[in-house]
């Protein structure tokens, strides 16, 4: 099962993207790797769609304790969060694993804590 963050904006994504990093740096976290799979459909299969773009959110201190507790921790850390456009409205959304969240719950609430401060 998965716990679900969703929140619905009416800014673009791109305030919403810059608001979202300026809380995360506030709480010591930051984007190491973004994705824009809009772009990739765009340019692979010429098909337009609404801005998608995933952001991988990463504390080095906080992935190496949890790495300690599981090594196979990589596949939800770095914390991917999604920022997108849907039917006019922006949203961020965040999800994790039940089965990992007790070695994700530090970096899962700062991340959650920075996403309800948007």
């Amino acid at each position: 099962m998965m716990i679900k963050i969703i929140r619905e904006f009416d800014k673009n994504v791109e305030e919403l993207e810059k608001k979202l990093k300026e809380e995360l740096a506030a709480r010591g976290y930051k984007a190491v790797l973004e994705l824009t799979p809009s772009d990739i459909v765009k340019d692979k299969l010429g098909e337009d769609m609404p801005i998608y773009r995933i952001l991988y959110i990463c504390n080095p201190k906080d992935f190496y304790n949890m790495i300690k507790v599981d090594y196979n921790i990589g596949s939800f850390a770095p914390c991917p969060v999604l920022i997108y456009e849907k039917d006019g409205k922006a949203y961020i959304s965040l999800s994790v694993c039940e089965e990992v969240v007790d070695t994700l719950k530090e970096p899962f609430e700062k991340v959650r804590e920075a996403i309800m401060a948007v």
